[in-house]
């Protein structure tokens, strides 16, 4: 019986070590606050955007208004099969935030589409000068983030 324990523990042992975290699915609160807090690191550090040197700015914090925002677009997006800032009906951004409530002034959105993972999506928004300057904006204070199997998207906000 004791080897039947220790044969048991071994195999619970190499499985556990064979699953890598990245490839793990994370629950989609953790998947905002992860894409928050590598926006956070590229702010922190400053980057360039094409040929603009953006230096570092403070960190943006989570907000719920505008994650419910983010998360209803990348949701509507999925189940109508359409990529744009503006819904079909011509909804806007700035629209989404306030009526999910948000206070603040709206900043930008950035989208993206087929991307798995977020660091990819934060590469790729890096990548393009207008979505690299939304994210490092400094008078960007919040954001929220949502998120389908295949569609992103990040609304900045600033608080009043």
């Amino acid at each position: 019986m004791k080897n039947y324990l220790n044969v048991s523990a071994m195999l619970l042992l190499i499985l556990l070590v064979q699953c890598k975290k990245a490839e793990m699915a994370l629950p989609e609160q953790d998947v905002d606050l992860l894409v928050i807090a590598k926006i956070n690191e590229l702010r922190h550090s400053g980057c360039n955007c094409g040929t603009s040197y953006m230096p570092p700015v403070p960190n943006l914090s989570q907000n719920k208004q505008l994650q419910e925002a983010a998360q209803l677009h990348a949701q509507d997006m999925a189940q109508r099969n359409y990529f744009d800032h503006l819904s079909p009906e011509g909804g806007t951004p700035e629209e989404r935030a306030l009526n999910a409530g948000y206070k603040g002034d709206f900043r930008a959105e950035n989208l993206a589409k087929g991307y798995l993972q977020a660091d990819q999506v934060i590469a790729a928004w890096k990548n393009s000068v207008s979505h690299c300057k939304a994210m490092m904006d400094a008078k960007s204070k919040e954001a929220g983030v949502g998120n389908t199997p295949n569609y992103w998207v990040v609304t900045f906000g600033s608080s009043l």
